[in-house]
């Protein structure tokens, strides 16, 4: 049975289960989000903005799959060598 959805701030927002992967999209970084609750069929693909409170997961994420696709803060992409 698919979870309700919580409220956040005065928001309605979904519980996320799991982050399976990410993507760089128009110079945008996007998750693909497993919702609580939902099948894999339900999976999206969500802008980073849309995922301000799902740290954990990213972290977890990332842990995992330390070379995904991520955002660089500027100081360090001025320190890449090319």
């Amino acid at each position: 049975m698919p979870q309700s959805p919580v409220e956040v701030e005065g928001e309605e927002e979904y519980v996320v289960e799991e982050i399976l992967d990410s993507c760089l999209r128009c110079n945008k970084l996007e998750f693909l989000v497993k919702w609580e609750g939902y099948t894999n069929e339900n999976n999206l693909w969500e802008p980073e903005d849309n995922c301000k409170n799902v740290h954990n997961a990213i972290a977890a994420f990332y842990h995992e799959y330390p070379q995904a696709p991520r955002r660089i803060v500027q100081m360090q992409f001025n320190n890449l060598k090319f």
